[in-house]
């Protein structure tokens, strides 16, 4: 019995030796707490090199009335044959009220292959709530809800904001409408002086068209394509006959169907011509036929000849002279050979 006592003695004593070489703490950062509130849980423990040691992570990430947020293994240091480790718990609290940390585990695995898990002591947290006394709250007067408040409307800044809205409208109408001109080719300078009857137009057209060089470069179609354009232009704004963007079979029916307003000789003279111009033409625009340069020439003359004859007469005019008809410059006779 003697020896049985003295053997258990010796257990215990080897066990609180080895047991005793390695020691385990604990720390919060802080003590008191509100709802929210983030504080760092340290776990140490000091343990001699021959024992390996590992730390217990606290099931459900929830210590007492905290949430685990994060673990970090933080320190490990070495003196001599004795290391140091802490693992550090990030946690924030939700609970409400005073609570306790919970001991967090340390397990010690010795030399012999036995093994041990060591517990921190619980850490007590107070609670402070947001409203310290909550015996108070009776107390309190609890205000109701303000009313909407009433905003004061300025008639004449809404007017003034009106104006400004209304005078950048029209300033950006104004923009896209000189673009609009401006993408037609035609200048505010044009739009704004008085509209040139269609004769005077149409003469421009002409003398603009002999002092270009399209039959010296033997640009044939481009040059027929802008003498039937002023023709049919001309017929479209003198006549109000529809004769642009239609093909000379249209534009002849319409010609033929219309009254034009003139003498039946010169009416007769004047959609015969415009039939045979339109027809040569379109031969040189669309099948390729290849004119002589005096042919083009004439054709130039007969458009101007038939934007004479329709010139629109004065009253005072009708029983007497027809007044002249404008004259070529030297450079338009010289450029169509003498002809005009």
């Amino acid at each position: 019995m003697a020896k049985k006592v003295l053997f258990t003695l010796a257990i215990i004593l080897i066990s609180a030796a080895v047991f005793g070489q390695v020691r385990v703490y604990s720390a919060l950062s802080q003590s008191v707490v509100m709802v929210g509130d983030t504080a760092t849980l340290t776990v140490g423990v000091d343990y001699p090199d021959s024992v390996k040691i590992g730390f217990v992570i606290p099931q459900d990430s929830v210590l007492g009335g905290f949430a685990v947020l994060s673990v970090k293994l933080d320190t490990i240091r070495s003196q001599g044959n004795l290391r140091h480790a802490e693992i550090k718990y990030r946690l924030i609290y939700f609970s409400v009220g005073d609570n306790l940390i919970p001991p967090v585990g340390v397990v010690a695995h010795y030399p012999d292959g036995t093994a041990d898990t060591i517990l921190t002591q619980p850490i007590r947290v107070s609670f402070v709530p947001l409203i310290p006394d909550t015996a108070k709250l009776d107390s309190l007067q609890i205000r109701d809800i303000k009313p909407p408040r009433m905003v004061e409307i300025k008639y004449s800044e809404v007017a003034h904001t009106l104006l400004y809205g209304f005078l950048i409208f029209l300033i950006a109408l104004a923009l896209i409408f000189l673009w609009h001109l401006k993408s037609r080719g035609i200048s505010i300078a044009e739009f704004v002086a008085p509209k040139k009857p269609p004769w005077e137009v149409a003469f421009m057209e002409l003398d603009a068209l002999a002092e270009s060089d399209l039959l010296e470069r033997g640009e044939f179609k481009e040059y027929f394509d802008r003498l039937t354009d002023i023709l049919r232009k001309y017929i479209e704004d003198r006549f109000g006959v529809a004769a642009l963007e239609l093909s000379t079979t249209e534009t002849m029916e319409n010609l033929r169907s219309a009254s034009l307003d003139l003498d039946t000789l010169t009416e007769t003279r004047f959609v015969d011509t415009t039939g045979e111009l339109l027809q040569f033409a379109d031969m040189v625009k669309f099948a390729k036929f290849i004119p002589q340069k005096e042919d083009a020439l004439e054709s130039w003359r007969k458009v101007r000849e038939l934007i004479e004859m329709t010139i629109p007469k004065a009253p005072e005019e009708s029983a007497g002279e027809a007044p002249p008809p404008p004259q070529e410059s030297s450079h338009q006779r010289d450029s169509l050979g003498g002809q005009v």
